[in-house]
């Protein structure tokens, strides 16, 4: 105990002696800050034959004061909680050896000397004194195994010294035999040896001395080089006569269009005389002004000129996506006239004897189709799908290919016609898409059909 207090006494008189150093600078002032660390540390051991230990994992926290010596030289005394941890990496015979962690109250005497704006580099003595011991095997080692007071030597570095948040890494060299005389631990030395790896967070810094005002000096007689009445000390351009409005430079033209910022409406962007420094307007926003749109008011497309894509027909389907352009249709028939009665209409008429590919009534299906023919004659893009259809008697096997005859007989119908064979398909879906009954005779004879779906080319 003796030992400590004297320690104790030495570490405070350095302190009250440094500090009172420092206050004596005129630059750098004290700091201050907590600090977190890990530890990963081991026993370094002597005559100890038959044990070794592990580096393992511990940490620490705590703060520190820092008193400036020199303007690159301070003194950086430490108070820590450290927990290390101490694990066997191998042991053989008796007695077995002590694992677990030591838990300290450390105090490091740090000196750091400044080598650059990113770097320091940091040395000097610590003091451990021993809290506590928790074994993590079940021998039962105490506090009173171990000193309860140690020394140490640290040296390390110091990552961005001048920064709020600092970053150092540090060797701690145990210099006392741990194992306590008395102790169950009967031979060997047993030294701390480890590495700590920390940040440090600044709370608290003094103000820096200002360095002494220069004497006064007359002022010089001022300079106008350009003549306009604003000295060379306080215009922007000392060279070209301006205004005092804006420094001793002339009216700004912001956007370069030849209209000074004070007689142009739209500063920031590049116009005309005519529009007072406005672009040429853009009275609809579609991207054509009003001096080349030939529709200002209504947005439109540059290929028509500013208007909008006509629809000559006036049936709400625009030119270009419009197929009949100059006759009204509809949309769901991409601007024809509505086919849909004429071709339901003669599709119809094509029923099918059981069987074939045969129509029922050729007469009737001829007086219906015709108008169909009218329709492909009328208008030269119109393509039709015929698709045909069976019932469900027979296999699929039997029934897709008789489909598909179907389909084929009413191609060649209107290809005896004079329709050409590239603006016709045929396809046949068998007994898949029945629209009527399948165990009736009606639906059955529904069924036996096909189907006109008209398209357009472009």
């Amino acid at each position: 105990m003796k030992r400590f207090s004297t320690l104790l006494l030495t570490a405070v008189t350095i302190l009250i002696a440094t500090s009172a150093i420092a206050q004596t600078t005129s630059k750098p002032k004290l700091s201050a800050g907590l600090l977190g660390a890990l530890n990963y540390t081991q026993f370094r051991l002597k005559d100890v034959p038959n044990a070794d230990y592990k580096y393992d994992a511990g940490y620490a926290f705590g703060a520190y004061l820092n008193i400036p010596l020199t303007k690159k030289l301070s003194f950086e005394p430490q108070i820590q909680y450290s927990v290390l941890k101490y694990t066997i990496a191998s042991q053989t015979g008796t007695p077995a050896q002590f694992e677990g962690t030591l838990q300290y109250q450390s105090y490091p005497m740090l000196f750091k000397l400044q080598t650059g704006k990113k770097l320091s580099l940091i040395g000097g003595p610590q003091l451990d004194f021993t809290n506590k011991l928790t074994n993590k095997t079940g021998l039962n080692f105490y506090k009173r195994d171990f000193e309860s007071f140690s020394m140490a030597i640290n040296l390390g570095f110091e990552l961005f010294p001048t920064s709020v948040v600092q970053v150092y890494g540090k060797y701690i060299y145990g210099l006392s035999n741990m194992r306590e005389t008395q102790s169950k631990i009967k031979s060997g030395a047993f030294y701390n040896d480890g590495i700590q790896l920390g940040v440090k967070v600044r709370l608290f810094k003094g103000k820096d001395t200002p360095p002494p005002p220069p004497p006064p000096v007359a002022a010089p007689a001022p300079v106008d080089t350009d003549g306009d009445s604003v000295p060379d000390s306080l215009d922007k351009c000392p060279t070209v006569a301006g205004v005092a409005k804006y420094q001793g430079c002339p009216v700004p033209d912001t956007d370069g269009d030849g209209i000074n910022d004070e007689a142009d409406k739209c500063p920031n962007q590049k116009g005309t005389a005519k529009y007072q420094g406005c672009p040429v307007p853009d009275t609809d926003k579609d991207g054509i002004n009003d001096e080349q749109d030939k529709c200002p008011t209504v947005a439109g497309t540059a290929k028509y000129q500013g208007c909008p894509v006509p629809d000559t027909d006036g049936d709400g389907v625009n030119d270009e996506m419009d197929k009949c352009p100059n006759e009204v249709g509809v949309a769901s028939n991409q601007g024809c006239p509505d086919m849909t009665p004429v071709l339901n209409e003669a599709a119809q008429s094509f029923y099918f004897i059981i069987g074939k590919a045969k129509v029922v009534d050729a007469k009737s299906a001829k007086s219906k189709a015709d108008p169909v023919v009218d329709l492909m004659n009328k208008y030269p893009k119109l393509r039709l799908a015929v698709e045909g259809h069976a019932d469900n008697t027979g296999t699929d096997k039997i029934n897709d290919p008789l489909s598909q005859k179907r389909a084929d007989a009413v191609v060649k119908w209107f290809k005896d016609r004079g329709i050409s064979v590239d603006r016709l398909t045929a396809t046949g879906f068998g007994s898949k898409n029945p629209v009527g009954d399948n165990k009736t005779k009606k639906g059955r004879a529904e069924n036996r059909r096909v189907t006109l779906v008209p398209s357009f080319v472009d």
